[in-house]
């Protein structure tokens, strides 16, 4: 009669099995937190480079030097520059910035540009426009996103999957500079008592 070999269950082996199990349950879910953001256009719109196969724009420049070439941002340049924020914008850290194009500038009503010319209601809506930080999937998860003035900016998905920030529309694809994302919005974003 031969002997089998059976190997017997051992406190140590099943330790070993439970760590090799957790080894590769993390490197699945690591490897699949980008395609999230292929399916998930909230998490793609505030975190561009989480999906290469997501399409965004990427500038090796500054946040500052990105918008000041993009014509598109001619109003929003000037008034940064004007409230004296565009520096911030060209030092270190990371930012996320909601910007109205100058369509969005030309579409406000005249009372409303008139109060927002204001020096005191000007730096206080653009900085509604900052986050002095990378937005994170807490921050679109809880729906508000807190910013360098201290309000709150609501985000809302759209059936179409399109995002929107408070009543403004945020548009794909999102630009991906040096230090930080930039979010073109359709309309500027007003503080809530403004």
């Amino acid at each position: 009669m031969q002997k089998q070999n059976v190997r017997a269950l051992t406190p140590k082996s099943c330790y070993q099995s439970l760590i090799l199990f957790t080894g590769v349950a993390s490197i699945i879910a690591l490897t699949s937190l980008p395609t999230l953001a292929r399916f998930y256009p909230r998490y793609s719109l505030f975190q561009p480079y989480a999906s290469r196969n997501y399409p965004y724009r990427s500038s090796k420049n500054t946040l500052a030097n990105t918008l000041a070439q993009d014509t598109k941002f001619a109003n929003l340049t000037a008034e940064l520059q004007e409230a004296g924020l565009l520096e911030t914008l060209k030092g270190k850290g990371s930012f996320t910035i909601f910007a109205p194009s100058d369509e969005a500038f030309k579409a406000l009503p005249e009372e409303v540009f008139q109060k927002f010319s204001q020096p005191e209601n000007r730096i206080r809506v653009l900085k509604y426009h900052l986050v002095s930080r990378e937005i994170t999937p807490d921050d679109v998860n809880s729906g508000e996103i807190a910013t360098l003035e201290g309000g709150r900016v609501k985000i809302t998905q759209n059936d179409d999957g399109s995002v929107k920030l408070n009543d403004a529309n945020a548009k794909h694809p999102s630009t991906l500079a040096s230090n930080g994302v930039i979010i073109e919005v359709d309309r500027l974003l007003l503080p809530p008592d403004f």
